[in-house]
């Protein structure tokens, strides 16, 4: 349980040694490799993706309507955020030799880590190889954001085909992204997560995902928030735990592996994001110019409010 805590102390002691040499924020330096454990292992640490400065994009992005410019590889091509993101790419696709069709889930310790930017971002990236099916589907029924950044509908979605008020067919979306499919989250029209996930049809819906696209990315709640990706989890190939730099504590990040670990879901990876220097009083991706902006205390406000026992 300690190796993700010990692989974010190399990684800071190599960010501090780098900063001796180095005064560029925006350059990301590869991570550590973490030792396998004996049984329950915590998967190494993929790469850092950072945020770029608001002026340091490296090619004019063309806007399209109603899609989020959080999908950076999308609007740019060429910039050092993208080039990170196909870093992760070549690190997945190398660990898939037979190209064997993925179910990949993303989850973080808790909210506004940068999973739901993630989850757009690594499918677009995944999408930019042609022979490519990929998708996204948006796993998170209580808080859902990914129809709103691909300006797509709410619904129907995931939660109706569970439910049976939708086939498959139904919730697939096409996205202005080549190669790139979208399913939303949809409405659990007052029934618990828990009860759609473990549902006879959940298995058969996440199955024919695996089937029909060669790489299928979810986005899923916070681990240590609800228990909705350790269900998840047991239809998918692994998991990749986000990582924000100088937000995420280390007794939250060790918590959600060791939720992980509990309910045997493989840890593909940790992905550390964000910049090598804290900004004072705000995290947010909008920050930088990327357009979307996160409400930490969504989650918190839900429980709070007793939603979630309907």
């Amino acid at each position: 349980m300690g190796r993700i805590a010990d692989a974010l102390r190399r990684a800071e002691q190599e960010r501090q040694e780098a900063l001796g040499s180095s005064h560029c924020d925006a350059v990301a330096t590869a991570l550590p490799e973490v030792p396998q454990a004996s049984v329950l292992s915590v998967a190494p640490i993929v790469r850092a993706v950072q945020a770029p400065q608001s002026d340091g994009s490296t090619e004019p992005s063309t806007l399209v309507e109603g899609l989020s410019e959080s999908l950076v590889p999308f609007f740019e091509r060429s910039s050092l955020v993208t080039e990170q993101y196909r870093s992760l790419r070549t690190r997945l696709l190398s660990g898939n030799p037979n190209y064997e069709h993925r179910i990949l889930a993303i989850t973080s310790a808790v909210p506004k880590e940068g999973k739901s930017v993630t989850t757009l971002n690594l499918g677009c990236i995944l999408a930019e190889i042609r022979h490519l099916k990929v998708l996204v589907v948006d796993g998170d029924f209580r808080r859902s954001s990914l129809a709103q950044m691909l300006s797509q509908p709410t619904g129907p979605g995931l939660a109706e085909v569970l439910d049976g008020q939708a086939t498959y067919e139904d919730v697939i979306r096409t996205t202005p992204i080549p190669n790139l499919s979208f399913i939303p989250a949809g409405s659990t029209h007052g029934r618990s997560a828990a009860e759609l996930l473990t549902a006879a049809a959940a298995s058969a819906a996440f199955q024919r995902m695996q089937n029909d696209f060669h790489y299928t990315i979810v986005d899923t709640p916070p681990a240590t928030t609800v228990t909705d990706v350790g269900i998840i989890g047991q239809f998918c190939t692994g998991v990749v735990m986000i990582v924000r730099l100088h937000r995420t504590h280390e007794a939250a990040a060790k918590r959600a592996a060791r939720l992980l670990q509990v309910n045997n879901i493989p840890i593909l990876g940790c992905l550390l994001v964000g910049r090598d220097t804290p900004v004072t009083g705000y995290y947010g991706y909008g920050y930088y110019g990327y357009g979307y902006r996160y409400n930490y205390y969504r989650y918190y406000n839900y429980y709070k409010s007793g939603e979630d026992s309907k």
